[in-house]
This record gives C-alpha cells, sequence and structure tokens, in this order.
C-alpha cells in the first residue's frame, strides 16, 4: 500500500492554482502559519483536505493525484 504525502499534494494544488498562502488561509478560513503546516504534513484530515479543495476550486481526486 502506498500513502499520500498530504503536504506535497497542497503544495503542488497551490502551485498549480497561483494560490499564495495568506490567500489560502483566507480562503480556508485560517492562519498562514497553519497553510504552511498543512503544506508540511504527512497526513491530514478528509474534511481538511476538503475544504483545502474547495478553496482551489479542484476536485479532491485532482489533489490526492499530487501526492504521488
Amino acid at each position: 500500500m502506498k500513502y499520500i504525502d498530504a503536504g506535497k499534494c497542497v503544495r503542488k494544488a497551490q502551485n498549480m492554482s497561483g494560490v499564495c498562502n495568506t490567500e489560502l488561509a483566507s480562503k480556508v478560513g485560517t492562519s498562514p502559519q497553519q497553510v504552511i503546516r498543512f503544506r508540511n504534513q504527512k497526513n491530514m484530515k478528509v474534511h481538511t483536505m476538503q475544504k483545502i479543495c474547495d478553496a482551489l476550486n479542484i476536485s479532491i481526486e485532482d489533489f490526492i493525484t499530487f501526492g504521488y
């Protein structure tokens, strides 16, 4: 079984969307410091992934493929 690096998914999704940490934090309803933590996490809860996907206007399936 292969695990997905959630932080890698966040970084790639952000880069592809052109959204900075501050802007993503505002859209998700958190602080820029928390976005930095998201970018460095190996795993995260599904509802957190969904919030990020909604903010970046991508599907969760696309988000997960960024981790491979």
